[in-house]
């Protein structure tokens, strides 16, 4: 019974303090356009979840905007500017310095993990591919 204890906190300890793995040097699963990756979960959402969930992806695209929270969190949005549907890029806690440097109004290749996919069901607001853990790979004029 100690023992499983002990095996128990030393697991929950490793857990806790785990490091997610660097991935700049790690080669996407997928390249894709952003408008390409929204028209694919816009025509069949469970395919493309099927495809790219847990997948490393790296998606070309318009920036948006950029998002910053209260605790210092970027987004990166991706997307026709007259669209309503957007990719969302949560920045690796890496990358703060990268975000902030963006310029608003160029493209941009953007690398993560994708989570999930929102779909607007009412048409009203648009449906949002998110990727976690992004990094920017390059800024394109």
């Amino acid at each position: 019974m100690v023992l499983a204890a002990i095996v128990a906190g030393v697991f929950t300890c490793r857990q806790f303090n785990r490091k997610n793995a660097d991935v700049s040097g790690l080669k996407a699963n997928y390249e894709v356009q952003a408008a390409d990756l929204i028209k694919e979960f816009a025509e069949n959402d469970s395919s493309a979840m099927k495809k790219y969930l847990g997948k490393l992806v790296t998606v070309r695209g318009q920036i948006k905007k950029i998002d910053h929270d209260e605790e210092g969190y970027y987004t990166i949005v991706l997307g026709d500017s007259a669209g309503l549907s957007s990719v969302l890029c949560a920045m690796d806690t890496t990358q703060h310095v990268d975000a902030a440097n963006l310029n608003k109004v160029s493209s941009v290749n953007v690398k993560g993990y994708f989570i999930a996919f929102e779909k607007d069901e009412t048409g009203l607001l648009g449906s949002d591919v998110k990727l976690n853990r992004c990094i920017v790979e390059k800024q394109a004029h």
